[in-house]
């Protein structure tokens, strides 16, 4: 069954559409056969009042009808096979031949709407991440001096498996409302973060709901889904994001995004235009490195995460607890233009940084804030069969945005605050449909990060502090066993291919294996020793097993 159009998320249950054509049809035929037979009443004995209530009730079912045609005419192209967790067709689609039956059901005036997966995923990279069915872009590609740089790595796994559901309330002219909750079982328990997404147990992916005003073309949306700052397919909707088509559940380099608690209002001023705002949970990603024997620095820039021992996904690159010191949520604000021939999309985002100064007599909180702007487009180069897409933000403090999760900023020894880091990532992607039950794709993605780096003297000694300084020490980088690598990454690229087949398709639902193979090249800032590289090669198969659902 086809993921619900998201021009027509607040669907009310009813009739199918030429039945209820047949009906309105029907009843408009009957309303002005009273008002055309004079012969069947006589004129005098009908009030003014009656025919004004007649009048009404036939304007009410043409409005009805428009509505509908409407609603029609903005359904789009239905969606690629292997897009990940459809729900069900609009109540208002004909029911075509040999579909599965809806998963939903009525409860009082919501209409319930199951959806998910079933998959078991295989996981092989050539070098030993110690990663299940996300993997690590970033600080776990292991260089030479670490035993699993020689080792490969093997995994089956279903914890990306995924279920859901979708709640409508009532449809009318004026208002709409509705919810949605997904979850998969990819918790990390007592190292859980909320630095790019959820991954408390149980982990949520999406819990939101929002209300949509209709005649003023307002939604306000609360709880947490996709940031603002990911691309849709058209307009913004909620739940019409155009998520890459890998296996992996990082995604890939180059592809922004996150997951996150926000508060989010929409704007579609027509058809072609739309715009929104939201203010997001923050999390800043910052780094503190030294070389070997730098006096500590007196500041704190993040605290411990109490009983739920906060810990980023990039282990060693960033403080051991991250908890960070923020004041004020993320804002991204967003236009999308639908002119008839592609989706673009552009954004803005703000960012606040917070830093304690606790040296002796001197203590305060130091501020700074970071801005970056982006933008996404898609281009249907032959419609419905070859589209291509493409995405960038760039600016400071724009690293919690890349699945590579490069730092966001850094300590500045000076001032004793966050340095806000400047960096870009990037993604360009050609997908391919030759046939409804095929799709093929290939991304290339890119992320970066620039150094920042301070030099202190104490005691007639030099020390380094930042990010990327050229005296920290990689010498130890290409032996094995030597733990001289300090590896600041400055740059991540990658290559992808894949692709999805649908091989059934019935009353069960649908099932579809996918394959991928991703090349990802870790780079690092040059250092005592020189700048040696890394690469590693991660190959994904996934099952998948959508029960009852086209």
């Amino acid at each position: 069954m086809k993921l619900i159009p998201s021009q027509l998320h607040h669907g009310a249950p009813g009739l199918q559409n030429g039945a209820r054509h047949g009906l309105l049809a029907a009843a408009l035929a009957a309303a002005l056969g009273v008002l055309a037979t004079p012969a069947a009443m006589a004129v005098d004995t009908v009030s003014a009042a009656d025919l004004q209530k007649l009048q009404e009730q036939v304007e009410r079912l043409q409005r009805e009808i428009d509505r509908m045609k409407a609603q029609q005419a903005q359904q789009p192209a239905p969606a690629s096979p292997q897009a990940p967790a459809p729900l069900v067709a609009s109540p208002k689609e004909p029911a075509k031949a040999g579909a599965a039956p809806a998963p939903g059901f009525m409860a009082g005036p919501v209409k319930v709407t199951l959806g998910g997966f079933v998959e078991l995923m295989v996981v092989n990279r050539d070098r030993n991440e110690s990663a299940d069915w996300a993997s690590n872009f970033n600080t776990a590609i292991p260089y030479p001096n670490s035993h699993n740089y020689f080792l490969s790595e093997f995994h089956l796994t279903e914890r990306q498996s995924r279920v859901q559901s979708l709640f409508q309330g009532p449809d009318s002219d004026t208002w709409a409302t509705e919810a949605y909750v997904e979850g998969d079982f990819g918790g990390a328990g007592g190292t859980a973060n909320y630095n790019e997404s959820n991954s408390f147990s149980p982990r949520i992916r999406h819990y939101f709901a929002d209300v949509t005003y209709k005649p003023f073309g307002g939604n306000l949306l609360f709880g947490q889904t996709w940031s603002l700052v990911t691309g849709f397919k058209q307009g913004i909707v909620a739940r019409g994001e155009n998520i890459v088509l890998t296996i992996d559940g990082q995604y890939l380099p180059g592809f922004n995004w996150l997951r996150v608690p926000q508060i989010r209002f929409t704007k579609k001023v027509n058809d072609m235009f739309s715009a929104a705002v939201s203010v997001e949970n923050p999390a800043a990603l910052i780094t503190s490195n030294s070389t070997t024997g730098a006096p500590a620095l007196g500041t704190i820039f993040n605290n411990p995460g109490a009983s739920n021992s906060f810990t980023p996904p990039n282990g060693a690159a960033f403080a051991p607890n991250n908890v960070t010191l923020d004041w004020l949520p993320d804002v991204v604000a967003k236009a999308a233009i639908d002119p008839g021939f592609g989706h673009y999309e552009a954004f803005v985002t703000e960012r606040f940084f917070r830093a304690r100064n606790i040296t002796a007599g001197a203590q305060t909180n130091v501020k700074t804030n970071a801005t970056g702007f982006g933008g996404n487009l898609i281009l249907p180069v032959i419609p419905k069969v070859v589209d291509f897409q493409a995405s960038v933000i760039a600016g400071r403090g724009v690293g919690r945005y890349g699945s590579a999760q490069l730092p966001d900023a850094t300590v500045n020894p000076g001032t004793l605050g966050v340095e806000p880091l400047r960096g870009f990532s990037a993604l360009a992607g050609l997908i391919l449909r030759p046939a409804p039950m095929w799709t093929f794709f290939g991304y290339v993605g890119e992320e970066q990060v620039s150094k920042k780096s301070y030099n202190v003297t104490a005691a007639g000694k030099t020390y380094g502090y930042g990010y990327g300084n050229a005296l920290f020490d990689n010498s130890g980088c290409e032996t094995e066993g030597v733990g001289s690598c300090a590896a600041n990454t400055s740059r991540i690229v990658s290559g992808t291919l894949g692709g999805w087949w649908k091989f059934y398709q019935g009353w069960l639902g649908n099932g579809q294996v996918g394959l991928t193979d991703t090349w990802i090249k870790r780079e690092i800032f040059s250092g005592v020793g020189g700048d040696p590289s890394a690469n590693i090669n991660i190959t994904m198969i996934s099952f998948r097993y959508y029960p009852f659902q086209k």
